[in-house]
């Protein structure tokens, strides 16, 4: 993949604390802006409806297209506006003096989810130095208390958030920062994340099947790994809590947003419609929400930007 469409559509794990936090605010700023352009669309259609009707009757264009964008906005609308909403709560409550005191303000806005967790499968195993096979915690809390805890089990992370929903984004961050501490002692693996439990169960339960299955086997001939595996010292684990520790503040700022995480097919027809006889594709295992609700945002400026124009300017049309 392309570094624009790896930076643009995949948006992998954040690098840093301050990589994350923008993301964070990124979203809740996409969701506001979603959600105003939408109703903004749905007030120009109804304002300069008779206008619309009668250029589309006029220039030989279907009427339903008015009425399929006005769908279309009131859809994006509904669709964004938990998001916005959620926004609004993050602004509200962050508006403490001390930090200590806007972090519980946010923290008290969410309710405790029983059995929640968020899980996905890596392509490698990880283990700590000196306990091999063993699986280990890292707790997730800072100064204002705990968010959740992570649990590594071979080639499975799971998250378990303490409040809101959970993010898969804290497992991509996870990802990333493993890779990189791995590659600071001197190792050249890639840590990927191969597939989410939260966007495909029964390929997540399949593919975790066969690593344990390996897992079991390497155990029972003990001869040779049988699966790819990255180690970490006890000081990187130590380093890992403190990565989490930094984004504690994010996570309980992203509790009040809404995670629209789905699997994504990039479509590049080499010879273009009507004829599309080529068409190359490639699918994405989980694209960002931060990079889905850019893209809703620059499709409805554009629709808005369209209208505005024949608002401004009408398109000479032939007369009744």
């Amino acid at each position: 993949m392309g570094d624009l469409a790896r930076r643009f559509l995949k948006e992998p794990g954040a690098d840093d604390a301050a990589h994350y936090a923008r993301r964070v605010r990124r979203l809740a700023v996409s969701y506001v802006a979603l959600f105003a352009l939408s109703i903004i669309g749905i007030a120009i259609l109804i304002w300069r409806a008779q206008f619309f009707v009668t250029l589309a009757q006029r220039s030989n264009v279907e009427t339903l297209t008015l009425a399929f964008l006005m769908v279309l906005f009131g859809y994006l609308a509904s669709l964004s506006a938990p998001g916005t909403w959620g926004a609004f709560q993050i602004l509200r409550r962050s508006r403490a003096r001390d930090w200590t005191e806007r972090q519980h303000r946010l923290t008290h806005g969410r309710h405790p989810v029983p059995g929640n967790r968020t899980v996905a499968d890596l392509n490698v195993l990880i283990e700590v130095e000196g306990s091999p096979g063993q699986p280990f915690d890292v707790l997730v809390a800072d100064a204002a208390g705990a968010m959740g805890r992570l649990h590594v089990d071979g080639a499975r992370l799971t998250y378990r958030s303490e409040y809101g929903e959970g993010s898969n984004e804290v497992l991509a961050y996870v990802e990333r920062q493993v890779e990189q501490l791995v590659r600071a002692d001197g190792s050249d693996a890639d840590v990927d994340i191969v597939i989410w439990k939260k966007i495909d169960d029964e390929g997540a339960e399949r593919y975790h099947g066969l690593v344990e299955f390996a897992r079991n086997l390497e155990r029972k001939l003990g001869d040779g790994a049988l699966w790819p595996r990255v180690v970490l010292t006890p000081a990187d684990v130590a380093e890992l809590e403190r990565r989490l520790t930094a984004v504690c503040t994010s996570l309980r700022k992203e509790a009040y947003l809404p995670h629209w995480d789905y699997q994504a097919e990039h479509k590049l027809p080499i010879i273009p419609e009507p004829l599309g006889l080529i068409t190359l594709s490639r699918s994405q295992e989980r694209v960002d929400p931060a990079s889905s609700m850019g893209g809703a945002i620059v499709v409805v400026f554009s629709v808005l930007a369209i209208l505005v124009v024949f608002i401004i300017a009408p398109p000479w049309v032939p007369g009744t």
